[in-house]
């Protein structure tokens, strides 16, 4: 008899000790690059506490990295935008430092006046992906001021991702069209694709500039965005 419980309860503590080490492999340190739910509980937590002023996407990208590095400042740790668990336990906590409202960033505006200097076909995102090469430089114009910039593709399977081609005097010029923070601010461009004036609209966060084309839909569960809708039409002149 007392064999038996001696071995029931090292079974007991061998079912807590997997389970804990199971839900202990579940809490890695979230970095670049990572995606799922836990990245989206972050990003809405990041939000809550006022770092993180961009809709939660799920992808842990540049935006949240430095959302995050904010609060590692505030927090006291290691600022390099590693949210380990024992960070995370502390950003979830009751006691997580909030920031302070002079942090949070502000919304950036540049009108788009008309008429548009530039103009470009409607095509479908499904069929513009396509055409897209993954490290490949495009013409980005500005719809406003008939301005361009060169971006280059990243990739991106509801939209495209795109970075400044020359850092400093495309992220300029980017600067000069958005403001110079990070902004929910949408514009109106045309992407030179082959031979082609696509009607796009982009949006920029100071690292990526995501660009809608005719059916594009945001990382959040693949929704319809409609202000990037609304400005890909205008894009096209109508």
């Amino acid at each position: 008899m007392k064999r038996a419980l001696m071995l029931l309860l090292a079974l007991i503590c061998l079912c807590v000790g997997t389970a804990a080490l199971a839900e202990e492999r579940k809490r890695e340190t979230v970095t670049l690059g990572v995606k799922g739910q836990l990245v989206v509980r972050i990003q809405q937590r990041l939000m809550d506490l006022g770092y993180y002023t961009y809709k939660p996407t799920g992808s842990y990208q540049s935006v949240t990295r430095q959302a995050a590095m904010l609060y590692e400042q505030a927090a006291g740790v290691r600022q390099d935008g590693r949210l380990t668990p024992e960070e995370q336990d502390g950003l979830f906590s009751a006691g997580a430092v909030r920031a302070p409202f002079a942090a949070t960033v502000q919304l950036s505006f540049t009108a788009q006046g008309s008429p548009f200097q530039a103009t470009g076909e409607l095509w479908d995102w499904n069929e513009v992906k396509k055409e897209l090469a993954e490290g490949e430089t495009y013409t980005v114009i500005n719809c406003a001021t008939g301005e361009s910039c060169q971006m280059v593709f990243q990739g991106g399977e509801n939209h495209a991702h795109m970075t400044p081609a020359v850092f400093y005097t495309n992220a300029l010029a980017l600067k000069k069209w958005m403001g110079e923070s990070n902004s929910y601010y949408k514009i109106a461009v045309v992407v030179e694709i082959g031979n082609r004036k696509v009607a796009a609209s982009l949006q920029y966060d100071n690292a990526v500039a995501h660009i809608y084309f005719l059916g594009s839909t945001s990382q959040v569960l693949n929704m319809a965005d409609v202000e990037h809708e609304a400005l890909v039409q205008r894009a096209a002149g109508r």
